[in-house]
Order: C-alpha cells, then sequence, then structure tokens
C-alpha cells in the first residue's frame, strides 16, 4: 500500500487521542474512530473522520488501529475482546498500541495477533501531553517488527516529531516506561520544592523563575510547571485520574525493575509515602 492509501482507525479519543486522530485526519489519510464518548468521536466526525461503533469494525476498516486507552484493563478488552480490533482486523493489519502497558501485555497482544498475520507495535509516547498531541510534537518509541513499522511510519510521522525504534515488541514501552519514572519523580520533587518555598515566603513564580534562569534544580517539569498544572485541571477523567495515571506509570516502574531485578527504592517509597497525601490536592496542588 501507499502513504495516501493507508487506512487507519483511532481508538480513544482522550486527553491524547483527540489531537492524533485530528492530526491523521489533517494529513489526509482517511480515518476511522471510536470513543466511549459521543462529543470527540462527533468532534472528529466534523473534521472529516468516520465513527465506528465497534473496535472490531475500527479494525475491519483500517489498515493501521492506533489504541489510546487508559490502562491494561481497557487495553485486553479493546485488542482482544470479543468486539476488539483482532475479532475485525485482517492479515497486514497494524495495532499501534500508545497505551502505557507492561512489557509482558505488548508481548502477550503480538502472540495473540500473529496467527491471523497482524502485526502489533507498542509506540510508546512522550513529548509534552495534550499540547504536543495537538501540535503534532509528541516523541514515539516503538518495539516490534521493523517492516511493520515501515509500513505505517508516515502515519506516524504525522502525529510525532520523531519516531525511534528502539527493539523488538515490548521494548518502545519499557523505554516510555523509564522516561514516565523519571518524569513522574520530577513531579513529586517539584511539588514538595514549591511547597517549601510557599512556607518560606517565596511566591512560586519567583522561585520557578530563579531556578530556570540559573541552571541548577531546573528541569522539564519545573519550568513546565504551569502547563502540567494546566493539564492536570483540564485532564479528561479529572485530577483523580490524573493522579491515577502517575500512580499506575510508578507501578509499572517497580514491576519492571522486579522482572529485571534492579530495586527501585525511589517509586517504591512514592507509592507508600507520596501516594496517599494527593486525593485532595493532586500531583499540582
Amino acid at each position: 500500500m501507499t502513504e495516501s492509501t493507508l487506512r487507519t482507525g483511532f481508538i480513544g479519543l482522550g486527553n491524547m487521542g483527540r489531537g492524533m486522530a485530528r492530526n491523521l485526519v489533517k494529513a489526509g489519510y482517511g480515518t476511522t474512530v471510536l470513543d466511549v464518548r459521543p462529543e470527540p468521536v462527533a468532534e472528529l466526525v466534523a473534521d472529516g473522520a468516520v465513527a465506528a461503533t465497534t473496535a472490531a469494525e475500527v479494525g475491519a476498516a483500517s489498515d493501521l488501529v492506533c489504541v489510546a486507552v487508559f490502562d491494561e484493563a481497557q487495553v485486553r478488552d479493546t485488542v482482544l475482546g470479543d468486539t476488539g480490533v483482532l475479532a475485525g482486523a485482517g492479515p497486514g493489519t497494524v495495532v499501534a498500541i500508545h497505551a502505557t502497558i507492561s512489557p509482558a501485555l505488548a508481548r502477550e497482544v503480538a502472540d495473540r495477533a500473529a496467527p491471523g498475520g497482524v502485526d502489533v507495535l507498542d509506540v510508546a509516547m512522550t513529548g509534552g501531553g495534550d499540547v504536543a498531541a495537538a501540535a503534532g510534537q509528541l516523541t514515539f518509541m516503538v518495539g516490534g517488527d521493523d517492516a511493520a513499522l515501515e509500513r505505517v511510519r508516515p502515519a506516524l510521522e504525522a502525529m510525532a516529531k520523531s519516531v525511534f525504534h528502539v527493539g523488538p515488541i515490548g521494548a518502545g514501552v519499557s523505554a516510555k516506561i523509564i522516561s514516565n519514572f523519571m518524569g513522574g519523580s520530577n513531579v513529586a520533587l517539584v511539588r514538595e520544592a514549591l511547597r517549601l518555598a510557599a512556607a518560606a515566603g517565596i511566591e512560586e513564580r519567583t522561585i520557578l523563575g530563579i531556578v530556570e534562569d540559573g541552571g541548577v534544580g531546573s528541569s522539564w517539569v519545573s519550568n513546565n510547571w504551569q502547563r502540567i498544572r494546566t493539564q492536570e485541571q483540564n485532564y479528561t477523567t479529572g485530577k483523580d485520574g490524573f493522579v491515577s495515571m502517575w500512580s499506575k506509570d510508578l507501578r509499572l516502574a517497580i514491576a519492571m525493575g522486579q522482572t529485571h531485578h534492579v530495586p527501585t527504592p525511589l517509586a517504591s517509597f512514592m507509592i507508600s509515602d507520596i501516594l496517599p497525601g494527593l486525593a485532595e490536592t493532586g500531583l499540582s496542588g
């Protein structure tokens, strides 16, 4: 198939998926979309997409199916369920899993898809949340077969500024788990530091400006704190959903450490000592 004839599908039009799917439509790809909420589907249909009623329908209509649901349970249901993607997808279809899941689940889904001639890629993403997704400025970390990746690379590049082939299936999400662990740890650190600054009578914008100007102690998180706060305030499933995403990422890092026999005491500490205090204030409060 050529770039112009590649049919794309997108399942999960949340904070990230909505902008990603819109960029596929803007790039001229015939795109079939699905979400549990009618509002984002209607928005994409207005942009030129076609609505589906089941994941199997998306699979049947697409050469590339992008799956940007929240967690492992949703990935299983969306891809492997009775009306999931694999129930409709034919040989040669590529399923790109954008959700942050365990490498083991990525391999399991790939194994289940292989007998039907369907290729699975774990296409993990980073780069700045929904703002980067809408702007097509994400960074993709891909695990899976090189030939399958090259078949759909143009469509992936319509959603991202960089596409890295990290290694075999599971490698992309492994890189994402590490990236999220580093980013999530920074969020907890900046949150605590700002509380300390407030107690000392230093305004948030003052200390953040000093840290950014001086460089020592600065990070993408500290330099984009208001952007993170805005993302949390506008998150599809609210503040609680944003915190759940953060804790999910930490638990995946702990599990990955256990698999590879690498201690992760910092991740464990954040789950046991920091997470319980986030219910009222959220991550950026």
